[in-house]
């Protein structure tokens, strides 16, 4: 009862100042806001749990090894014998494209689809919505079992809920399926990052998968699968990990060439919901994010509590009325923090009106790598969060004010009331507070400076291309069953027919966009080094004119021709510059050969290539070769470049149309030009540096107004000594610096401060940088520039204000 009476009093005290209370309140909406948003992000991306059954006790399990560092995942012959020898559940799951092509119902479409293990949904502890899902039986017998489980999200787009789709028959990759079941709402598997929407048995691999994956999937040292285990009461994660360990040995020394070093690390089943790379990349960014917008919440945190000094002077006569006639200090400081926690109370709800619409902002911006069924819903974890974000906060700056005002002498506090002298001064909270906001508002413009930096830098990378006026649109022929013979026919008819459209230039194959995620991968090695470790290097298999419609310039010998397709003794590749430069130095790379793993006859340089940027802007100078497509028909999933005189945009509809004259059943994907292709590369820096200069403005903001506010406080309680010395005829210079110095000399401190912070912390933002050092000079020095000018100028004014006032006037009155 007590405390709600102490919430009517202090909903009271707010109405009476409405402008402190709407000053406050804006401030704490902003830095509470931003901190909604970005929890509300990281939580969907990587707090949030699968639905599935009792997710602690599973485990994702990956494979690595001494000679390949890293996390990766497991090849599904290895899982296979993992599978039959522990005394564990273990399920595997990975990631494959599709074509979908049902009877009557809309055009063919290429779909996001997992190959699973038999008992995938028995260990996840998911029962199908209708009908059922995979049993253990059907995952020993290959190709036996053709059938599939959709997910709730495509049984309603592309079946129209119709409630017959069990036992429906649906073509995958030109292959008959059954329909057995349907997932219910809201699985989509368990990569947030790579949603499925179908759901097809191990045992059908070799029949439904096409190209690579094919290959993939028949060999032991292709990791295509990621494993998940669940833990017993006898087995927990510490014995699963032993079993694991235990299962490797034994495997690396039955199949000694393949699982060379091979060795098994378990993570929570919570980070297998993201590629281990890739969450990693996200944690480095979530958590700088994270940082900037918690700055700015302990900023917005430092003013209020500013705020509140302030009207605590002018509360000394109401506190020492109230404990004389008999409150408790205990009593007036629970009074105090009910004051405090109300006003961040309204800032959270506020605050949650800011991170909506920052969400509806960042999902209209949402890039092509984050799909679609991607949500980052303010649920209740995210309610919870800012709940106790509002208790935390109201207590944070409450806390101080509250004590402080209780601690007046009574009797000297109803003598003179807020003349009162204080034990402990009013101003040390406050310079004490302005030298923290300073200090977190120079880390954040500095880490705000770096991204801007790296966005500039990246934007003058030369990618080793020209992306205007290129159109690019993939299609994998592995989906309609197209051999070695039949894929190069339909390429040169589509190539044909493409470039007899006006305003095209000259078009091409790629296996690979450039700028959009890994290509190719193989080992290669030089004639008379066999016994060296094989190369690691990614290569792209391209078409006559690539080069041209590439804008990649050559930089010794030629092309690929059309006579190259003849029957040779070798196979023709064309090197770029730093493969030539690692593997010839000092000799020209024409003419030299160069063995690729798996292919019995040698390769020859036909010329060499200036460097691109393969997939991203940061990475550094690789070797990478290219293949001629027509001698390597077996890869399928292929992507069509066509250069333009115009505005490829224009052209894309043309483009679908004339491919689709040539097989209607083949499915597109990803129709787009390489100018947005370059966008969406510039996407993540673009995005951090928007977002970093964002919070950075708003933390240099409210640290400005903590100046502001220290300052006319300052002069606030000297105008009976500005009075006197101006009537006494002071100069104005020695009026005015002594006053502004109190606030400026502070903030100046914390500068320096938060100049040592960010040089310390820099380091952990560098491999988010893309040609910038963390320790940047011409950003440490912008935000040191603009900070302290800011801080000058908040502290001058209030003292300059002050000395236009008629000292007369402030005399009488004082």
């Amino acid at each position: 009862m007590a405390l709600v009476e102490d919430v009517r009093y202090a909903w009271r005290i707010w109405r009476a100042y409405p402008v402190l209370t709407c000053a406050a309140v804006l401030s704490l909406a902003l830095g509470m806001g931003a901190n909604t948003a970005v929890f509300s992000v990281l939580n969907a991306l990587l707090l949030k749990s699968a639905p599935v059954q009792d997710p602690r006790s599973l485990l994702a399990v990956y494979s690595t090894s001494a000679t390949k560092p890293g996390l990766r995942g497991t090849s599904f012959k290895n899982y296979e014998d993992l599978r039959d020898t522990l005394p564990v559940g273990v399920a595997a799951f990975g990631a494959i494209p599709v074509g979908l092509s049902t009877q009557g119902s809309g055009q063919p479409e290429q779909v996001p689809a997992e190959l699973v293990s038999g008992n995938y949904f028995d260990l996840l502890g998911v029962k199908a919505a209708s009908g059922r899902t995979f049993t253990k039986a059907e995952d020993k017998a290959p190709n036996a079992h053709p059938i599939v489980v959709i997910s709730d999200v495509l049984w309603k787009r592309r079946f129209g809920s119709r409630a017959d789709v069990v036992d429906a028959t649906v073509h995958l990759n030109a292959r008959p399926f059954t329909v057995v079941g349907v997932m219910p709402a809201g699985f989509t598997g368990l990569d947030v990052m790579r949603p499925a929407e179908m759901w097809v048995p191990s045992s059908m691999g070799l029949s439904v998968l096409t190209g690579v994956h094919h290959y993939y999937f028949k060999t032991r040292a292709s990791g295509m699968f990621d494993l998940v285990a669940r833990t017993t009461p006898e087995a927990g994660p510490a014995q699963v990990l032993a079993m694991f360990q235990g299962a490797a040995t034994s495997l690396e020394q039955t199949y000694p060439k393949d699982n060379k070093g091979l060795t098994f690390s378990v993570r929570p089943f919570q980070q297998a919901r993201m590629n281990p790379v890739q969450r990693d990349k996200w944690v480095r960014a979530g958590g700088l994010l994270a940082v900037v917008v918690v700055l700015v919440l302990l900023i917005a945190c430092a003013n209020v509590a500013n705020l509140l000094l302030a009207r605590s002077a002018s509360r000394r006569r109401e506190v020492a009325v109230r404990l004389a006639v008999g409150a408790s200090r205990r009593q007036l400081v629970r009074q105090l923090l009910a004051e405090s926690i109300t006003l961040s109370t309204a800032g959270a709800l506020a605050g949650l009106v800011v991170a909506w619409g920052s969400l509806q902002v960042l999902s209209a911006l949402r890039p092509a790598f984050v799909p679609p069924s991607f949500n980052a819903p303010l649920d209740w974890t995210v309610l919870a969060f800012t709940f106790t974000m509002a208790m935390v906060t109201g207590t944070l700056f409450g806390l101080i004010p509250a004590l402080q005002s209780t601690r007046h002498d009574v009797v000297t506090g109803l003598k003179v009331g807020d003349l009162a002298p204080q034990r402990v001064s009013r101003t040390d909270f406050s310079l004490m507070l302005l030298v923290a906001q300073s200090a977190l508002a120079t880390v954040a413009l500095i880490l705000a400076g770096l991204f801007l930096r790296s966005v500039q830098r990246a934007q003058e990378i030369n990618p080793g291309f020209d992306a205007s006026n290129v159109a690019v649109v993939s299609f994998d022929l592995g989906m309609l069953r197209y051999d070695n013979t039949k894929g190069p026919e339909f390429i040169h008819r589509v190539v044909e027919r493409v470039n007899a459209i006006p305003g095209v230039v000259s078009s091409a194959v790629s296996s690979h966009v450039l700028l959009d995620g890994p290509g190719l991968e193989t080992k290669i090695l030089t004639p008379g080094k066999e016994e060296a470790e094989a190369l690691g290097i990614s290569f792209d298999a391209i078409g006559l004119d690539y080069f041209k419609t590439m804008g990649i310039p050559m930089l010794d010998g030629r092309d690929f021709r059309w006579t190259d397709t003849g029957v040779s003794e070798f196979g023709w590749a064309v090197v770029n510059k730093t493969m030539a430069e690692q593997l010839w130095p000092g000799r020209t790379a024409v003419g030299q050969r160069f063995g690729v793993l798996g292919i019995k006859q040698l390769y020859e340089v036909l010329g060499v290539v200036a460097d691109a940027q393969y997939e991203t802007l940061a990475e550094e100078k690789r070797p990478y070769f290219y293949m001629f497509f027509d001698q390597v028909p077996g890869v399928k999933k292929l992507t069509l470049h066509v250069k333009t005189t115009a505005d490829p945009h224009a052209m894309l509809g043309t483009l679908q149309r004339e491919i689709q004259a040539v097989d209607p059943n083949l499915p597109l994907i990803n129709v787009r030009t390489m100018s947005d292709v370059l966008a969406q590369a510039m996407w993540a820096p673009r995005t951090g540096a928007a977002l970093l200069m964002l919070f950075g403005l708003m933390a240099l903001l409210l640290a400005v107004v903590g100046v502001y506010g220290v300052t006319a406080f300052f002069v606030t309680r000297r105008r009976r000594e500005i009075g006197i010395r101006a009537a006494l005829g002071a100069p104005r210079s020695r009026i005015l610096l002594p006053i502004a110095s109190r606030a400026l000399v502070p903030a100046l401190v914390g500068l320096a401060l938060g100049l040592a912070i960010a040089l310390l912390g820099s380091q952990l933002v560098g491999s988010l940088l893309i040609g910038v050092e963390p320790t940047d000079a011409l950003s440490f020095a912008g935000a040191v520039v603009v900070l302290a000018a800011a801080a000058a100028i908040a502290s001058l004014a209030p003292a300059a204000a002050a000395l236009r006032v008629d000292a007369a006037k402030v005399l009488r009155r004082e």
